[in-house]
């Protein structure tokens, strides 16, 4: 198979999303706790649900900021080919593309939207090592996506986990 490029990006830091989130993941915590405490479990049974339900909700969202945590800053190779981008271990056919997305200027976010998503998946992010390696995906980007006729936008997107 004929590799137009191959360059190692890495995903994007979201540190004070990360950051934010914990907070308020430590706040909801904080009133589960004392909710639990104040009421026993013959107060009310609605309550008692609603706060197994917060507490499961909680654990979900722990969940998810764990496996953002392990994946922060990780470096991965993209490899642009004549017909589809390979992002790490996943490869995205040209015809499948919506969008892609770039976001900010000093150092760029971009988003591969595939027409079947909503929002920017996060395997499908990516920003760059360093000014020489963004000037030279940049340029490969635009004329592959050029060639294969998607839009590149500068704008600000969604993602998604």
């Amino acid at each position: 198979m004929d590799h137009i490029g191959v360059y190692r990006v890495r995903r994007p830091s979201l540190i004070p999303l990360l950051v934010s989130i914990s907070v308020l993941l430590g706040i909801q915590l904080f009133q589960i706790y004392n909710l639990n405490h104040r009421y026993t479990a013959s107060d009310d049974l609605v309550l008692s649900c609603l706060l197994y339900g917060q507490a499961i909700l909680c654990l979900i969202v722990a969940i998810v900021l764990v496996y953002r945590i392990f994946t922060i800053r990780r470096v991965v190779e993209i490899q642009i080919q004549p017909e589809s981008i390979l992002i790490e271990d996943l490869s995205i056919e040209a015809d499948r593309i919506n969008d892609i997305y770039i976001k900010g200027y000093f150092s760029p976010v971009v988003g591969i939207r595939p027409k079947e998503n909503k929002f920017v998946p996060y395997k499908l992010c990516f920003n760059f090592l360093s000014q020489k390696d963004e000037d030279e995906v940049m340029k490969q980007l635009k004329a592959w996506a050029e060639r294969n006729q998607i839009k590149v936008s500068h704008k600000n997107f969604s993602r998604w986990l």
